[in-house]
């Protein structure tokens, strides 16, 4: 079904819509963190101090988990930490679980991305293997202070409630949202699935959303 512009550029504004005020919600929060590393700062400082801002997010809208994951090397007593927190109960996912002892969570695209491009980031759609197993997209944005990146706060959305919240005008305009990795994130055809790789050449007409790293795509 071939789409007006009007109709794709309706459903990148949902889109921002969708992403915008969490992403505004995170710079909030990342900045009211940051003071706490003008002086030495432990772990459990850290999860004192970020807790809340967690829960906070967690009651957004759509949100299954929020917390901050500090670069690794700047507590005072722990190399990695992920002060993350999930589902309705928010829970604090175990290190066990986070295997933060054992990866390099600095190589992940949803905190090194943020932290070359100094601006938030949108992770995904990938499975969630730590958390959830569960199609997921990662909302980051840089904490930094004077120069240093202190971490990354952050919040992750399922795919599915993506697709359940968008799907509808995505299905009018028969449109298919994707990445910059030009993977689907939802499309109004049935046999593309999220995560699944788009040949942007099989689509004649796109629309970004702005200042996120998604395109909608007729």
């Amino acid at each position: 079904m071939k789409a007006t512009t009007n109709e794709l550029a309706t459903c990148a504004h949902l889109v921002e819509e969708l992403f915008n005020p969490l992403i505004s919600q995170l710079w909030r929060s990342g900045r009211a963190i940051a003071p706490l590393f003008n002086q030495p700062a432990s772990s459990a400082d850290l999860l004192a101090e970020s807790q809340p801002h967690a829960f906070e997010i967690l009651a957004a809208p759509h949100t299954v988990g929020a917390g901050f994951v500090v670069t690794p090397g700047i507590l005072t007593d722990e190399h990695f930490l992920l002060a993350w927190w999930q589902g309705d109960d928010k829970e604090r996912i175990p290190e066990s679980i986070a295997l933060v002892q054992s990866t390099d969570y600095s190589r992940q695209e949803w905190f090194r991305t943020p932290q070359r491009t100094h601006a938030s980031h949108v992770t995904g759609p990938y499975i969630d293997y730590v958390c959830t197993d569960e199609f997921m997209l990662t909302i980051t944005v840089p904490v930094e202070q004077d120069g240093q990146m202190l971490g990354v706060m952050g919040a992750d959305i399922l795919a599915e409630t993506i697709e359940r919240v968008l799907l509808e005008p995505f299905q009018e305009a028969g449109a298919t949202l994707v990445n910059h990795h030009n993977r689907a994130v939802l499309s109004a055809e049935v046999e593309i699935f999220a995560g699944e790789p788009i040949n942007p050449e099989n689509f004649s007409q796109e629309v970004p959303c702005a200042d996120l790293p998604l395109k909608v795509i007729n």
